[in-house]
């Protein structure tokens, strides 16, 4: 037996490998991984070419078939009649096509163009011409409220030339429009506003906000009240410990002794007349004088300083009780009422609200010295606020004061509404906008200042327009049109035919649209669907194409 055996490490010459340095083979794809792409490349290709060769397929047998997709006239008003003569360019049987045959239904008198309204065969001045079952009479609020739209700003404008207003479209029958998908609504009445869109803020009103300082300089004794508070004219916001109060009223005590004083001599010399020199009569009386000048200024000085008193409380008042007086002069009893008057300085100054509002502001505490050119508290009424709006200025012109202003804050559910006040003559040189200023009522204290919103200043308001959808009215590069059914449609034997009448468009808010003049109330025109007669009025056929 031959035994054969392999030496590990030597090749068949003798010499040596080293493993380190020997390449490695790539392991080789078993066949069944390299079967299992094979069949998922398959599964994802093979339904992709049954697709393409069905559609060549298909191709093919129409093009070698002539075949073509059916006219629309075909699928609404010929299926099941073939037998019936049919009018292609119309979609009708031949004998009922009121296109081919004039005479079944008549259009009767044209009257042309309406010079006052901008349409042809206006039914505002021919209201027989409406698609109503009796001729209506015409409101003269209509007339008056379609004057006022064409007066206020140009209208868009229908060409007097265009002659689609004579065209009516008709179908084989009521179902083939409803299988067409035509849909109706009345043309109504609804509530359009006019108006200028502008961004805005709304501000305190300067006239209604008070910046206050003390009338006199010293150390902050003490601090009533905080920001929120709601105060009321007269109201105490803080107290100053100021010197200068405290001098102000020693001099008042002091003039106030000395007219006492004086008073008593001229009284005393002029009952000893007749044994006193003349001479020191008429000194007694001029010091008097001059004692009634001190006091009257001391008075005076202590006014400017917010501490009312007259010359008859001073009067009224007993000498040594005078100092009792004015010692908590200008402060309310409910904050006296505690303080030890042997103790307490008489150099307290009240800084009090000038006026109802809030507190917006406070900028003191307690112990503070302050001057008299410090704002230390901000009251604002807040009961009216400013809108400042921001029009643009090709809209500026349409702006007048006392229009109606709609203003809603960013984030806000409701509509704050005021009137505009003033209009600026300037334009701002950057954004060429024009600053219209409203004044909004706040009584229930919902705005806020240097809050920015959307306003809207109220051109024209018109709480019983005429309105219909938006995608009732068509622009046919010439003029706006709508298609009104005809007022017999529902009749049995009736021809089912929508007239395509010419209208004038106002405002649009949304899916809404005010007609100015070209329509009435009660009329039914077509909506959804309305794409479908439209293409019949462009192509003359509607299965075209």
């Amino acid at each position: 037996m031959t035994m054969h055996t392999e030496t590990s490490g030597a090749d068949k010459h003798g010499s040596q490998t080293n493993p380190a340095t020997t390449p490695t083979a790539a392991p080789e794809t078993p066949p069944a991984s390299m079967a299992a792409k094979a069949a998922a490349w398959v599964v994802r290709t093979v339904p992709t070419v049954i697709v393409i060769v069905a559609l060549a397929g298909i191709a093919y047998w129409g093009h070698e078939h002539d075949w073509k997709l059916p006219k629309f006239s075909e699928l609404v008003g010929r299926e099941g009649r073939e037998s019936i003569e049919w009018c292609e360019e119309h979609g009708v049987p031949e004998k009922d096509c009121i296109a081919c045959n004039a005479d079944l239904m008549p259009k009767g008198k044209l009257y042309g163009w309406c010079s006052v309204h901008g349409v042809h065969e206006c039914v505002f001045e021919h209201p027989e011409l409406a698609q109503l079952p009796k001729v209506p009479t015409i409101d003269p609020a209509d007339l008056e409220r379609a004057a006022r739209a064409l007066a206020l700003r140009p209208r868009k404008q229908n060409n007097q030339s265009c002659k689609l207003h004579l065209r009516r479209i008709q179908f084989a029958s009521r179902a083939a429009a409803e299988k067409a998908g035509i849909d109706i609504r009345l043309v109504d009445r609804g509530h359009v506003i006019e108006s200028v869109s502008a961004t805005g803020e709304i501000i305190y009103d300067p006239t209604r906000v008070a910046r206050l300082a003390s009338r006199a300089s010293g150390t902050v004794w003490r601090v009533e009240r905080n920001v929120g508070d709601h105060v009321k004219e007269g109201d105490v916001l803080a107290i100053v410990d100021a010197a200068d109060v405290g001098a102000a009223k020693a001099a008042l005590l002091q003039a106030a002794t000395r007219l006492h004083l004086h008073r008593q001599t001229y009284q005393r010399l002029l009952k000893l007349g007749s044994v006193v020199a003349g001479k020191r009569i008429l000194e007694a009386e001029t010091a008097m004088a001059e004692a009634e000048v001190a006091l009257h200024k001391a008075i005076q000085t202590l006014v400017n300083l917010g501490l009312p008193i007259t010359r008859e409380e001073i009067e009224g008042t007993p000498t040594d009780q005078l100092s009792n007086l004015v010692q908590f002069l200008g402060l309310p009893e409910s904050l006296t009422a505690g303080l030890d008057r042997s103790s307490t300085t008489a150099n307290l100054l009240p800084v009090r609200a000038p006026r109802d509002g809030i507190v917006v502001a406070r900028d003191v505490v307690a112990g503070e010295v302050i001057d008299t050119t410090r704002t230390i508290f901000t009251v604002a009424d807040t009961s009216r606020m400013w809108l400042v709006l921001s029009v643009p200025l090709e809209e500026a012109r349409y702006v007048k004061i006392g229009q109606r202003v709609l203003f809603q804050p960013d984030g806000a559910a409701y509509r704050a509404e005021g009137q505009v006040t003033w209009i600026s003559t300037d334009v701002d040189t950057e954004t060429r906008v024009v600053k219209v200023r409203a004044e909004l009522a706040n009584e229930d204290g919902r705005l806020r200042n240097e809050t920015f919103g959307a306003g809207e200043i109220v051109l024209r308001d018109e709480p019983e327009a005429i309105v219909v959808p938006s995608s009732a009215v068509h622009w046919e590069g010439c003029c706006f049109v709508a298609f009104v059914r005809d007022k017999n449609y529902l009749k049995k034997g009736s021809y089912k035919v929508f007239h395509t009448r010419m209208v004038r468009p106002g405002v649009t808010r949304g899916d809404t649209t005010e007609i100015i003049a070209g329509l009435l109330p009660g009329e039914v025109i077509v909506t959804k669907g309305s794409g479908i007669l439209r293409a019949e009025l462009l192509k003359g056929n509607l299965g075209a194409g």
